[in-house]
């Protein structure tokens, strides 16, 4: 007997569905996206320009510089030590378990102790560029968010409403230190044609380029 096989005109088309839309439902989203950013704490615009300043002066004398781990366990982290060496001519560290030192000024500079003063909140880089020693301790890039926003910011999170969320989130950082946020681009775009030079020559995997390059770029601000 011949085998028969279903046309694919017969097969249902499956239903677009989005859970966090589901949820909105149930909890309007307006009234979620204003407690994500009602909620947001970060370190005041008076202690992030001295701070910036600090971080600054600590890139022109090489001195006590982080960045997180780049690759899983840490693989590409001899790549990321040779391009700061050789392009911006400092030494790096990395560290220990991704935000501790992020952490460490979040809470010497908003007053809050982890599980102690401070509880079901997480850091967030607001901009990412973790492997940027521009922005990796940059006052303005790091803040407390609620772990519930988490499914609007984290990494895996997908769709129209992340975007939107994200957008309001960085819009809402941007205005409020773009004087800092404006220095890091200017400084960025002048180096950015020697690290992309450098990661041409340098790195092996050429599909990898973008993983260096992005943590590079300039900040834009966000438009709706």
């Amino acid at each position: 007997m011949p085998h028969q096989y279903l046309s694919l005109s017969h097969c249902p088309q499956p239903q677009i569905i989005d859970a966090y839309e589901q949820f909105f439902r149930l909890l309007p989203k307006e009234k979620i996206f204003d407690f994500g950013m009602n909620n947001i704490i970060m370190i005041d615009k008076e202690h992030v320009s001295k701070q910036w300043k600090i971080l600054l002066n600590k890139i022109n004398n090489s001195d006590d510089l982080y960045i997180r781990d780049f690759g899983r366990n840490g693989k590409s982290n001899k790549y990321m030590e040779k391009l700061y060496k050789e392009v911006f001519n400092i030494k790096i560290k990395f560290d220990t378990d991704g935000n501790s030192k992020p952490k460490q000024l979040l809470q010497k500079f908003t007053g809050y102790k982890v599980n102690k003063t401070i509880f079901n909140y997480q850091i967030s880089h607001v901009f990412g560029r973790t492997k940027n020693v521009y922005c990796f301790t940059a006052p303005w890039n790091v803040v407390f968010i609620p772990k519930v926003i988490d499914p609007f910011t984290g990494h895996e999170s997908r769709g129209k409403y992340v975007e939107e969320f994200q957008r309001r989130f960085k819009e809402r950082i941007f205005e409020t230190f773009n004087r800092e946020i404006s220095e890091y681009n200017k400084i960025v775009k002048e180096l950015y044609i020697k690290i992309y030079g450098w990661v041409n020559k340098n790195i092996p995997e050429k599909k990898n380029y973008l993983k260096y390059l992005k943590e590079f770029k300039e900040i834009e601000k966000p438009n709706f």
